[in-house]
């Protein structure tokens, strides 16, 4: 644990109240991600099959704010952080319901081996899967590479920034390389994607999953994170519906083309993580709806993207194992219906509508009781946070109405909390006069 000798000292002090709404706009985002990639791993319609990919990248993007901010969250209110709580907490939040899913694919990958292919376990694919190397070798399920890039990043920033705490010489903003450091890593991971030499289009482990070709999307998060934290000013200043039209511009690109595309894993991936970068920022600053005609879609996808990550992990199961076996029982005994064009065309949305119930309910299951005993054990740092004072830097609101403590609380403390939506303070906010 890293330690100053005072308290760090607010950049603003403003007032608000909080109430029972809790920020909806991130889990809608989360929830369009999981749609994205939902689509991609089935056959609903091309388009969605072509772009699915991006929901990836949108992810990258949400984890690099979420999890620094935590970080910079800690910092500005104890001048340290402590790597032992926070990985304990990740480890907490991500092993148990990971590896409850790996071990129901094991059990069905030793199902079907035995009753339709026989052949040999594939344990070195269990090995890749278990100790997160997926994004260098291949694993059993086709999705867990992003959760290895993740988990790697888990790993990494927390220790990055303890050097900048350790180095740096302004005590209340130690991060203040952290753009430089953002274009370096966008730029090595660019040229670094531009020299692949995949053998085919389908050879992604070469261009598309290492963890050293994706890290300027999570980065990209990153900068985010420091900017919503020491710049608020700034990034409340830039932000505003041009932001979402310079996204939809950046992604105009993954439209056109496919992923294995060279000019899209290369460069096009860097427009990809801008692109939602700058719709992030524009979200961020959304006031929450109360009651208009996007106020049930809103809290539809929040309610998805509450229960994103059990859904990501699931849904390899559904639309790859039990969706083909399934068919393929009906084709050869007609039980427990008879298969038609129908059922073939119904098959994908179907797998999608039971992705998303399986998740939920393995989230209830699995998730969130081990958050429960996670926050007994190993309380947050930051999840119970001070009235608003001169003393606490998470008061500070940007925006029109939304907090840093209303925004990182929820990823602290995954779906078992409700965090506050902090109201329209009535002294000053950062971004209106």
């Amino acid at each position: 644990m890293i330690h100053s000798a005072k308290a760090i000292s607010p950049i603003s002090e403003v007032q608000f109240k909080p109430n029972s709404e809790r920020s909806k706009v991130l889990d809608a985002l989360r929830a369009i991600a999981v749609l994205l990639v939902l689509g991609r791993h089935t056959s609903v319609s091309e388009v969605w099959t072509r772009i699915g990919w991006c929901g990836v990248d949108l992810f990258f993007v949400l984890s690099g704010f979420l999890i620094s901010g935590l970080l910079f969250q800690e910092y500005k209110r104890f001048g340290d952080l402590s790597l032992k709580t926070f990985w304990l907490r990740r480890g907490l939040k991500i092993y148990p319901a990971f590896y409850v899913y790996t071990a129901a694919l094991s059990l069905t990958y030793w199902l079907i081996l035995n009753k339709f292919h026989g052949g040999k376990f594939p344990l070195r694919a269990l090995w890749v899967d278990a100790t997160f190397l997926s994004s260098y070798f291949q694993g059993l399920s086709g999705h867990t590479w992003s959760l290895a890039v993740e988990e790697h990043f888990y790993l990494l920033l927390p220790l990055f920034l303890v050097m900048l705490i350790k180095l740096g010489r302004r005590k209340d903003d130690p991060f203040t390389c952290i753009p430089l450091v953002f274009l370096g890593i966008a730029t090595a991971s660019l040229l670094l994607r531009m020299a692949a030499t995949p053998a085919n289009p389908t050879d992604h482990l070469k261009y598309l999953f290492p963890t050293h070709l994706r890290m300027d999307s999570l980065f990209c998060g990153v900068v985010l994170g420091y900017l919503f934290h020491f710049k608020p000013r700034l990034l409340a200043r830039v932000s505003g519906w041009p932001f979402l039209f310079a996204g939809g511009a950046l992604l105009t690109p993954i439209c056109i083309l496919n992923v294995e595309n060279w000019h899209i894993y290369t460069w096009g991936l860097s427009c990809t993580y801008l692109g939602f970068a700058f719709i992030l920022v524009w979200a961020i600053h959304l006031p929450v709806p109360r009651r208009n005609l996007l106020t049930v879609p809103l809290n539809l996808l929040a309610r998805v993207g509450f229960y994103s990550y059990s859904i990501y992990l699931w849904h390899w199961l559904v639309v790859n194992f039990f969706r083909p076996c399934f068919r393929y029982q009906c084709i050869t005994t007609g039980t427990p219906v008879e298969w038609s064009s129908t059922w073939e065309t119904w098959q994908w949305p179907l797998s999608i509508v039971f992705s998303i119930l399986l998740g939920i309910a393995m989230a209830a299951v699995v998730e969130q009781p081990m958050l429960r005993h996670r926050d007994r054990w190993f309380p947050s740092r930051t999840q119970n946070p001070a009235a608003p004072s001169i003393n606490n830097p998470d008061s500070l609101s940007v925006g029109r109405g939304i907090s840093t403590t209303t925004l990182y609380r929820r990823e602290e403390s995954g779906p078992v909390s409700e965090p506050l939506m902090e109201e329209k303070p009535r002294s000053l906010t950062i971004g209106q006069s």
